[in-house]
C-alpha cells in the first residue's frame, strides 16, 4: 500500500519574492532590512558590498568588505601560557562608495516613505548585476521614474559599477544626485545619525574582539575634480592602507552644473 504524503505549502511569500528562474526578485520594500541586504549582496570574491539601497538609508547594517583587509588587536588573557593567540584580527568595513542619494524638488527619495507606485528590484544570476526600477510620486505629486544598477566586476576585481537613470514622467522639476563616500568607521550615517556598528561583544572570551574605541581608519589623503574624487586610508593597529576612488560619468537631455 502506498500512502502518500501532503505536499508543505511554499513558506515564501511569492507575492513578494515570485518564481523566476534565473533572478532573485522582490516586488516591495521589505522591513527586514538584514535580510534584504544580504540576499542582494554582490561581491566577487575579492570585493563585496551589500545589498543596501543608493539613498544611503533605510539601512540595518553598511558594509563595504575587501577580502583579508583587517584591523589587529591585543588579545589579554586572564593568565599566560605557551601557545595562547597575542593578536587578534577583526575585519572591517572600507569606506562606502555605493552612495548617490537623489533629490527632486529638494526632496529626498526615501523608501521607508516614498509614495511609491511601481516598484522591482532583482539580481539576474547569469550576469551578476543588482538592478532596480521604481516610480516615485513625490509630496509635490511628480511622477519620476528612478532606474538603478550595481555590479562588481570579474575581470577587474578592485572595480565596482553604479548607475542611476532619473526620468520625470508628469511635471518637471530640478534633479540633484549627491555622489558620496562615506567612512563609517567613524559610526555616523550619511545623514550625521549615530549608527550601530563594530564587531559583535561576547567579554565572556578574550578571543572574542569588543567594539573598538579608535578610529580604524586613519586618513592620508584626499584629492578631488569636477568627475573624479579620490580618498587614502591607513589602518591604525594593522598599518595596511587604502585608496578608493570614483569616477562619474553623467549624460543629461538637460542643463548639468
Amino acid at each position: 500500500m502506498t500512502r502518500l504524503r501532503s505536499v508543505p505549502s511554499d513558506p515564501v511569500d511569492r507575492t513578494y519574492l515570485p518564481l523566476d528562474e534565473w533572478r532573485l526578485v522582490e516586488t516591495r520594500p521589505h522591513p527586514d532590512l538584514g535580510l534584504t541586504e544580504t540576499l542582494f549582496a554582490t561581491a566577487n570574491g575579492y570585493l563585496g558590498m551589500r545589498g543596501t539601497p543608493s539613498e544611503g538609508r533605510d539601512a540595518e547594517i553598511h558594509g563595504t568588505f575587501l577580502n583579508g583587509f583587517h584591523e589587529t588587536w591585543q588579545i589579554n588573557h586572564a593568565e599566560s601560557a605557551f601557545g595562547f593567540a597575542r593578536t587578534g584580527q577583526t575585519m572591517i568595513s572600507v569606506p562606502d562608495s555605493s552612495v548617490l542619494k537623489l533629490y527632486v524638488d529638494d526632496e529626498p527619495l526615501l523608501l521607508s516613505i516614498a509614495d511609491l507606485e511601481e516598484y522591482e528590484r532583482w539580481i539576474d544570476f547569469r550576469e551578476g548585476v543588482l538592478r532596480r526600477e521604481l516610480i516615485w510620486r513625490t509630496p509635490a505629486g511628480k511622477r519620476v521614474k528612478v532606474s538603478s544598477s550595481r555590479m562588481v566586476s570579474f575581470a577587474q576585481r578592485h572595480l565596482a559599477l553604479m548607475t542611476l537613470r532619473v526620468e520625470m514622467l508628469e511635471g518637471s522639476a530640478p534633479i540633484a544626485i549627491s555622489s558620496q563616500i562615506i567612512n563609517r568607521q567613524d559610526f555616523r550615517d550619511d545623514y550625521g545619525k549615530g549608527v550601530e556598528g563594530g564587531p559583535i561583544t561576547d567579554k565572556a572570551d578574550p578571543r572574542r574582539t569588543t567594539d573598538f574605541t579608535h578610529r580604524v581608519l586613519e586618513p592620508l589623503q584626499d584629492w578631488h575634480s569636477d568627475r573624479r574624487m579620490l580618498l587614502g586610508y591607513r589602518v591604525a593597529n594593522s598599518g595596511m592602507t587604502l585608496a578608493v576612488g570614483a569616477d562619474h560619468a553623467v549624460e543629461s537631455d538637460a542643463e548639468v552644473e
